[in-house]
């Protein structure tokens, strides 16, 4: 990219990034073209050599930092940084949430750590089916088992060098002494106000005052849920599992009609797995297994491996089609590689295979939309799981560990409901299973563990430096996000600064599948008609400069990596959510 268009870009983005600062939801009923986003551009860079980190608040980040400043490894850095978004970013993640991670260590070993949730083992289908067929998909009945503060306590106890107690306090002093409220947790507490309002245990946390979602700067501070991570330091991970906060939490999930009990939190165990791995021009990915999303970002990869590199060097309507395609089958054939009815991943080998991509991609042809009934597997997009709040951490470190953390809510603050005293939301991560289409893969069942599009990734280079180490909300757009970045990085040499702001091409919706486009030159109006006489039809387009919340459709990747000619650690926050990058300065020996 040239000097010139560099600096276009650099304008285009203090435009764009106001809009681009919510998070990666994908509702089709979202007034976008309504919502202006009230306050200023917040696109975050970074270079260390000592140690980087993006997540999505400068709170998150800043515990981050501080604990590789004293001497801590990335893990145990990750592990901070997720504790504090749950106070910091709370309508995105929390001990009430999920959390995957993926983890390359020093010694070159990469291996994930598998936090999806699994269902209750009373949950009852039959009893969601009517909450929904109802309207109100609310409430203690969404609640999957929270895995976050296990599998943080998993990563720590394994791969870090410092003790929970420490790594809780930065967010215990967040807790107690605040945050500032962010445009994001604006923008989904008024869209989610009425929810919010009826539920007595969760309104004092999304809103200041009880009523008001505040502005942006304003300091919050979360008393109860510092009151909780006091307990969670003084007694231990056990206590919140097996000891008083589970039965707090089976009280309070008995009195409202939840499904979790204390039973499910003394039985749930971590689960370490080897990632998927693919190599795409040269390239190694590293990326999460079944039930996560992990499947659709490498066949994605391998398709597109399929083309010449020039086809997505430049911006066409050529490379979006592609590009539309591509996402597409990996989001028809994520089925066949994640049933959660039976084994975990039965038909994994085949569906990531080389072989499998190469007949995959004979479909895609210029000009022609591949037929529903061509994409076999689950096309029916009512199978697909729902969400629309997550948070991404990625951090790496001077000793060459290096993280990817993902974790979620499922919907913005989860199932609208907490424990009266707790502080924290819960999860609304059965909505991600289906309930009335036994047909479809991720039907519920009891201990099933719950689908999530969640794809924390790592990529490296040819040379096996740190090319970019990822992730992103966005539901069933997350695959296709990250894909869109990696191929900037690849195809077309991006830093990872530009890789990340480039505009994306996605394919996706809750509640229709369709193209969902950032449009600015070359790329033309003109050129999306071409695409929609094709057959893609509707085009979602975004035009530049723009100040509404539509850029909710296109994620927020926080992602860090090595630049190689500057022989130095790069992060970036990505401005769509309001990111945060930032390296650190100067590193105690442990």
């Amino acid at each position: 990219m040239s000097d010139a268009n560099r600096g276009a870009w650099a304008t285009l983005w203090s435009a764009l990034a106001i809009t681009a600062s919510v998070v990666g939801v994908v509702f089709a009923e979202v007034p976008c073209h309504e919502v202006t986003l009230p306050t200023e551009p917040r696109t975050s860079h970074a270079r260390s050599d000592f140690g980087i980190v993006a997540t999505g608040s400068p709170e998150a980040t800043g515990a981050a930092v501080e604990i590789l400043e004293s001497g801590g490894n990335a893990i145990d850095a990750a592990v901070a940084a997720a504790l504090t978004l749950g106070v910091a970013d709370p309508d995105a993640s929390g001990l009430g949430g999920m959390t995957l991670m993926v983890i390359h260590l020093a010694t070159g070993q990469t291996l994930v750590i598998d936090g999806t949730s699994p269902t209750p083992l009373n949950v009852n289908p039959a009893r969601l089916r009517q909450l929904k067929e109802a309207g109100t998909l609310v409430g203690h009945g969404l609640a999957a088992v929270p895995t976050t503060l296990a599998v943080l306590d998993r990563a720590r106890g394994r791969f870090g060098t410092m003790e929970m107690a420490t790594l809780i306090a930065p967010a215990i002093e967040v807790a107690e002494s605040g945050y500032r409220i962010n445009p994001v947790q604006i923008v989904w507490s008024d869209y989610y106000r009425e929810e919010l309002l009826a539920s007595n245990s969760l309104r004092g946390i999304a809103f200041k005052d009880g009523y008001s979602a505040g502005q942006p700067g304003e300091i919050v501070c979360r008393s109860d849920l510092a009151r909780t991570l006091r307990r969670i330091a003084r007694d231990g991970v056990e206590v919140f599992y097996r000891g008083s906060i589970a039965d707090e939490i089976e009280t309070d999930m008995i009195r409202n009609s939840g499904f979790l009990r204390k039973a499910d939190l003394a039985m749930y165990r971590v689960r370490e797995a080897p990632p998927i791995h693919t190599t795409y021009r040269g390239v190694d990915i590293f990326s999460v297994p079944p039930p996560a999303g992990g499947t659709a970002v490498i066949e994605a990869l391998n398709i597109l491996e399929t083309f010449p590199r020039e086809l997505f060097a430049g911006d066409t309507v050529a490379r979006c089609h592609a590009l539309i395609e591509t996402f597409r089958i990996a989001l028809a054939d994520r089925g066949l590689a994640s049933d959660s009815t039976g084994p975990l991943g039965k038909n994994l080998a085949p569906v990531l295979s080389k072989e499998h991509a190469r007949k995959r991609a004979d479909l895609i042809i210029e000009g022609k939309v591949i037929a529903d009934s061509d994409l076999y597997g689950p096309a029916n997009h009512a199978c697909a799981p729902v969400g629309d709040s997550t948070t991404q951490i990625s951090v790496a470190d001077r000793w060459g560990n290096v993280v990817s953390l993902t974790q979620t809510l499922g919907r913005s603050w989860g199932a609208k409901v907490a424990t009266p005293g707790l502080g924290f939301p819960y999860n609304s991560l059965l909505e991600s299973f289906n309930f009335d289409k036994p047909q479809c893969p991720g039907y519920l069942q009891p201990l099933v563990p719950c689908p999530t599009d969640t794809a924390p990734t790592i990529v490296f280079a040819e040379d096996g430096s740190l090319l970019a180490a990822l992730g992103t909300p966005g539901s069933d757009f997350i695959p296709s996000i990250i894909v869109n970045v990696v191929s900037n990085l690849v195809d077309r040499g991006m830093g990872l600064a530009e890789a990340v702001i480039a505009p994306r091409v996605l394919f996706g919706g809750v509640k229709a599948l369709a193209p969902y486009i950032e449009v600015t030159t070359p790329i033309t109006d003109s050129d999306l008609d071409e695409l929609e006489a094709a057959g893609h039809i509707p085009v979602e387009r975004l035009h530049y400069p723009q100040v509404t919340a539509c850029a909710v459709y296109f994620g927020g990747v926080n992602a860090v990596g090595w630049d190689t000619q500057k022989m130095t650690f790069v992060g970036v926050g990505d401005g769509r959510r309001w990111g945060s990058a930032r390296g650190a300065r100067v590193v105690s020996e442990p």
